[in-house]
C-alpha cells in the first residue's frame, strides 16, 4: 500500500513538472536509472528514503509529500505553476527565501518595484514616492539702473 502511494506522488510530481521518466531521472543528484524511476511509480519498486530525500531536494518538495494524505496536499495546491517555474529557476527561489525576511513595510516597497520593473500598473495603496512639493514662486522685481 505505501509502496504505491509513494509511487503516485512520484508520478504526479513528474507529470506536474512536465518532465518524462528519463529526465526526471538526470535532474536527481547521483547515478539514478530512468527504468528505476518507472518501478518506483508503478510500485514495483520501493525507494529507499534516502532516495527519496534526493528527489525531494532535487524538486524542492518535503520528504512528507511521498507519505502525507491526497487531500491534505489537494487543499495546498502543491505545485502549480508558479511553484513549477521556481523549481526550475534558483535565482527566484533564493529571492523567495530571501523576501521571509522582510518586513511587511519593505516588502510591500519590494511588491511595488517588482511591479515597476514588470511594466505593471501600480498596486493600490503602495505609493513609493511622495507628491511633488508646491513651491510658491516670487516673481523677480526689475531693477532700473539710473
Amino acid at each position: 500500500m505505501i509502496t504505491k502511494r509513494v509511487g503516485e506522488r512520484l508520478l504526479k510530481l513528474r507529470k506536474n513538472l512536465g518532465l518524462t521518466q528519463k529526465k526526471f531521472a538526470q535532474k536527481v543528484p547521483g547515478k539514478v536509472d530512468y527504468t528505476y524511476i518507472g518501478k518506483i511509480e508503478r510500485g514495483e519498486q520501493y525507494p529507499s528514503l534516502k532516495m527519496l530525500e534526493k528527489i525531494g531536494k532535487a524538486f524542492s518538495v518535503p520528504l512528507g509529500y511521498f507519505f502525507e494524505d491526497e487531500t491534505v496536499l489537494h487543499s495546498l495546491n502543491l505545485l502549480p505553476s508558479e511553484i513549477k517555474n521556481l523549481i526550475q529557476d534558483k535565482e527566484r527561489q533564493d529571492l523567495l527565501r530571501l523576501s521571509g525576511r522582510l518586513s511587511q513595510r519593505d516588502l510591500s516597497l519590494i511588491m511595488q518595484i517588482v511591479s515597476i520593473l514588470t511594466q505593471g500598473k501600480p498596486l493600490p495603496g503602495l505609493a513609493v514616492a511622495e507628491p511633488a512639493p508646491k513651491y510658491k514662486t516670487r516673481k523677480k522685481r526689475r531693477q532700473g539702473k539710473s
